[in-house]
């Protein structure tokens, strides 16, 4: 009799032990789907709007560059965004912040940027140069600049150029605001990590239709007043007797040290040599400058402009007599200025 009542018992709880299994199988995959879930979207949000992802190490900077769009004014202040930490806040918060006529034609994030860039590019050669700054941290970097900007036409637009600092958090998009005369950045990013390597910089290069241009633009808080369109300084700058072919045996070549520089004044002409020592002796080598040093051709320029190629080619070009004709050209010796930490590696100076 016991026998026979135990039988019941264990047939009635068989069939219930396989759908409690596959329940907790089930939730066990759900589970595991639901985390899936969030670790993806929060890696989401730590990347940029084209999926690209910036290295935290030292070894290399990896841009991410946004298809060219137009931006419409806008019409309720500022684009949304978070305080960043790490770096200032790159969303102004000013009232009566407007967006201003723009196209985005170029737009990346990186570690290795140049920080407080905010220029109006307004000619050719000063499109030229502004690559330059790029050429030593981020060369992928300049050379798309480059490509980008490159059919721009300075009759009609004008391009701004802007670097911002966004801390912890990789920026999504940028937006080009005006009050008044002041320009400042609207960046659209995520919330930031709590701590990171090295704080993110955001580029941006927008095209602007000169009459939507304020006349005299000031910058972020309106105290910062416009970076130069490429790096560099000129620190000589003179005139020379004619040159003639037999003359012409002073070619481009590093002067930061004594030896280099005198190698390149014994090539000067009739009394350049002492002209431009004269003009160094009065702004002296800065902490990590390095100098090189040009023969140029123009038309009664006022100066000149450095070039940095992303391959580390140095040149120079006369500035100034861009809209200046002449029969025969004049020469000058010219001596410009950079820090070697805005260099690429292997940099050499070339006619």
């Amino acid at each position: 009799m016991p026998s026979h009542r135990a039988e019941p018992v264990r047939g009635f709880a068989r069939p219930r032990l396989m759908p409690l299994r596959k329940l907790r199988r089930a939730v066990s995959v759900m589970a595991l789907a639901a985390s899936l879930a969030a670790l993806l979207t929060a890696c989401g949000q730590q990347r940029s709007a084209t999926g690209t992802h910036p290295s935290d190490s030292a070894g290399g900077d990896h841009s991410a560059s946004a298809s060219p769009s137009t931006v419409a004014p806008s019409t309720d202040g500022s684009p949304s965004g978070s305080p960043s930490s790490g770096g200032p806040s790159s969303v102004p918060g000013k009232p009566g912040a407007h967006g201003i006529e723009s196209r985005v034609v170029y737009f990346s994030v990186g570690v290795r940027r140049p920080p407080g860039i905010h220029t109006v590019v307004n000619s050719q050669l000063e499109l030229a140069r502004f690559p330059s700054w790029f050429a030593g941290n981020d060369p992928q970097a300049a050379r798309e600049i480059a490509a980008r900007t490159r059919t721009t036409d300075f009759s009609r637009n004008v391009l701004v150029g802007w670097v911002e600092t966004t801390g912890c958090s990789q920026a999504t998009g940028a937006t080009l605001l005006a009050t008044g005369d002041r320009l400042t950045l609207g960046v659209n990013q995520p919330k930031p990590m709590p701590e990171c390597l090295a704080p993110y910089r955001a580029t941006a290069v927008f095209e602007v239709p000169r009459s939507r241009m304020p006349k005299h633009p000031m910058f972020g808080n309106g105290s910062e007043v416009a970076t130069p369109a490429g790096p560099g300084r000129t620190v000589a700058f003179t005139r020379l007797d004619v040159v003639s072919a037999q003359d012409q045996r002073s070619k481009a070549a590093e002067v930061t040290r004594p030896a280099q520089l005198n190698a390149y004044l014994a090539g000067l002409p009739g009394a350049g040599a002492a002209a431009v020592r004269g003009e160094l002796a009065a702004l002296p080598p800065q902490s990590g400058e390095r100098r090189f040093g040009y023969l140029l051709a123009g038309c009664r320029p006022t100066g000149a402009a450095l070039l940095i190629s992303p391959e580390g080619r140095l040149s120079a070009s006369p500035a100034g007599d861009e809209n200046i004709r002449c029969i025969r050209a004049e020469y000058y010796a010219a001596v410009l200025a950079i820090q070697g930490n805005l260099l690429p590696a292997h940099a050499t100076a070339i006619d």
